[in-house]
């Protein structure tokens, strides 16, 4: 439920955020509910990818679809993209994370330093919340993707 709010108070920001957060009156709330908001999916998929063990790396239920090594460093990507793209408008996608390794240590050190980027940006004077709330949807999607294949495997996702 806690989370459903977060989105929920996330979205408003999203229709509300045409300006950085700092232009905005009480953009200073805006900011904490989006970091609030950051911090929990993060939390998750951070928690997710510590239980999920090695051997499990490249589970996937179906081979149309990513491995869960795949959706890691996904994920990464996309910390990496919307987050930089939060204070530079000029910021182009890159799935280099993904398509550079698959191997489940560098995987889980690319999403750490993606996921610093990301605290920065919440931090920053001039961030645009829109992309901000873009990255939290981003996350929150590929988390319900490792909570299905976690069950999959047998595991309890670290939101249950």
């Amino acid at each position: 439920m806690r989370a459903l709010v977060g989105v929920l108070v996330c979205c408003v920001a999203l229709v509300v955020a045409r300006e950085p957060l700092s232009a905005q009156n009480g953009g200073g709330d805006v900011n904490a509910a989006l970091k609030s908001g950051f911090d929990e999916v993060n939390g998750w998929i951070t928690q997710a990818v510590e239980r999920v063990p090695a051997a499990q790396w490249n589970y996937r239920p179906v081979e149309t679809v990513r491995t869960f090594g795949q959706l890691v460093t996904h994920v990464a990507d996309g910390y990496a993209y919307f987050c930089a793209k939060a204070t530079d408008p000029n910021v182009r996608w890159s799935d280099a994370i993904e398509k550079g390794t698959t191997d489940r240590a560098a995987a889980i050190a690319a999403l750490q330093r993606a996921a610093a980027s990301c605290t920065r940006a919440h931090d920053a004077a001039n961030a645009n919340a829109s992309n901000l709330m873009a990255n939290i949807a981003h996350a929150n999607l590929h988390y319900g993707n490792m909570v299905t294949y976690m069950r999959m495997l047998g595991l309890v996702p670290p939101s249950s």
